[in-house]
C-alpha cells in the first residue's frame, strides 16, 4: 500500500501543477484520497485500484487527457497486479 500513497502522491503533486492545489486536492478528495495541506495523502478509501481509477476519471472528466501522463506510473503499477478471480457462485 505505501508504494500505492507515494505514487497517489506524486500524480496529485503533478495534478496540482497544471489545475493548482485546490482543485487537484479536491479531485483526490472526490476519488477516496484524503489530502493533508503539505500534500501527503493522509487516509485511503476503498482498494487501491479502484482509487487510482476513480482518479483517473477525476482528473479526466473536464477533458484533461494530459492528465493521464499523472497517472501513468500509477496504471504501471496497476498492471503489475496479479488479477484473482472470484470463484463463480452456483445460484
Amino acid at each position: 500500500m505505501e508504494s500505492y500513497i507515494y505514487l497517489f502522491e506524486k500524480a496529485i503533486m503533478v495534478q496540482a501543477e497544471t489545475v493548482g492545489q485546490e482543485k487537484a486536492y479536491s479531485q483526490a478528495k472526490k476519488a477516496g484520497l484524503n489530502v493533508s495541506p503539505k500534500g501527503t495523502i493522509s487516509s485511503c478509501t476503498g482498494h487501491p485500484t479502484l482509487v487510482l481509477l476513480r482518479l483517473i476519471r477525476s482528473f479526466t472528466e473536464d477533458g484533461n487527457l494530459a492528465a493521464l501522463e499523472a497517472c501513468a506510473p500509477l496504471i504501471e503499477k496497476m498492471s503489475e497486479i496479479p488479477v484473482e478471480l472470484e470463484p463463480a457462485t452456483a445460484d
